[in-house]
């Protein structure tokens, strides 16, 4: 993981260096909702959940380009659930909170043009790592007395496809609609979940 950030970051850092002398730097800004799939190993169901996503993409020749995305999810994600461990045992409850960050980089490819009034569509494939954060607060149920705090971490490396419509609305800014999947696939104790899904993002860009 530590290695594909990094080159994420690289991607980034090359396209903010370059825009100046070029002018082929794209940066967009996205509220994103993921529909999240049903995960295995934490036991949540599959829901939708919205966050920011940046993007910088940089055009190396005609309509090609390559991107980095970087995505955040807060600690906010709550759910608990029942244990017992023995007839001799209370029971407890475990009330969770979840992280996830999402990094991705690719390479795409554009048809028309980032003007005020101009339609262009972009296609996007690459790669994407998602990470998810779990914290564990363990307290008995009855008096709700704390025991103890876990942490446990879901890594998964996979694939991100994007197809976008963007909008020109005022000399290099523009609107843009995006939608798209996530598969990246994280197996515990023989149990696989994706930490991915469906995606739908709404946000501005401005072409450098």
């Amino acid at each position: 993981m530590k290695k594909l950030m990094v080159l994420v970051l690289a991607v980034l850092l090359c396209a903010g260096t370059v825009s100046a002398a070029s002018g082929k730097v794209i940066l967009n800004l996205y509220g994103t909702g993921l529909n999240v799939a049903n995960n295995a190993f934490t036991g949540q169901e599959s829901r939708s959940k919205a966050f920011f996503e940046v993007k910088a993409a940089y055009a190396v020749s005609a309509n090609l380009y390559v991107w980095a995305s970087h995505g955040w999810f807060p600690l906010r994600d709550s759910w608990k659930s029942w244990e017992r461990k023995s007839s001799f045992a209370e029971d407890i409850t475990i009330e969770r909170t979840l992280s996830k960050r999402v990094v991705a980089g690719g390479a795409g490819f554009f048809i028309g043009y980032f003007e005020p009034g101009q339609f262009a569509v972009r296609a996007e494939a690459g790669v994407c790592s998602i990470a998810n954060a779990i914290d564990s607060r363990v307290s008995f149920i009855e008096p709700e007395q704390f025991i103890r705090s876990e942490e446990a971490s879901q890594w998964g490396l996979g694939g991100r496809g994007n197809l976008s419509f963007t909008y020109g609305l005022y000399k290099s800014v523009f609107g843009e609609l995006s939608l798209g999947f996530m598969y990246a696939p994280d197996k515990i104790d023989g149990v696989r979940s994706n930490l991915g899904g469906f995606h739908l993002a709404l946000g501005l860009g401005i072409q450098l």
